[in-house]
């Protein structure tokens, strides 16, 4: 389960908030669903579940969009969760897995372009700086005096399960 707020919008789209959409959750779901934690949905399948650790991977892993809401499942009944759509002009803010690796402009700039993973250690959502051509998030522009410790990155289509 992470925590909320681990991953924030930091620029909406170009027509504003894309909306929240409301997804089933199964019952006895291992991990509740809590905002700020990115939603998978299998292709086909009924429900949402709390995506696991490194990901996504472009066309392997699907998401619905980020929660925006905590799931009501509980370990006998089914339940909901309120999901923000993806955008592919949305941006989001993340604290990353590694600060140092991120902590001057220099750094920060020599990253902006790569394609990177999520990682989910102990409750918290950070973001990885390992680049490959296959993975679902983009490092995007940031001016680190003004968001010490955080990363911005966008999510490619490949992972959006709608597209």
């Amino acid at each position: 389960m992470a925590l909320l707020g681990n991953i924030q919008i930091f620029t909406e789209g170009a027509f504003g908030y894309p909306g929240d959409e409301e997804y089933a959750v199964a019952s006895g779901t291992t991990a509740s669903i809590v905002a700020g934690t990115p939603v998978k949905k299998a292709l086909g399948g009924a429900a949402v579940a709390a995506e696991s650790t490194n990901t996504p991977v472009v066309a392997t892993d699907f998401w619905a969009g980020i929660a925006a809401s905590t799931s009501t499942e509980t370990a006998s009944a089914a339940g909901t969760v309120k999901v923000t759509k993806l955008d592919p002009n949305l941006t989001y803010l993340i604290a990353p897995k590694v600060a140092a690796t991120w902590d001057t402009q220099a750094e920060y700039d020599a990253l902006v372009g790569d394609r990177v993973l999520l990682d989910l250690t102990s409750s918290t959502w950070t973001i990885l700086a390992a680049d490959s051509a296959t993975y679902g998030c983009v490092i995007m522009p940031l001016n680190v005096a003004k968001h010490p410790g955080m990363v911005r990155f966008a999510i490619r289509n490949g992972v959006n399960y709608l597209t």
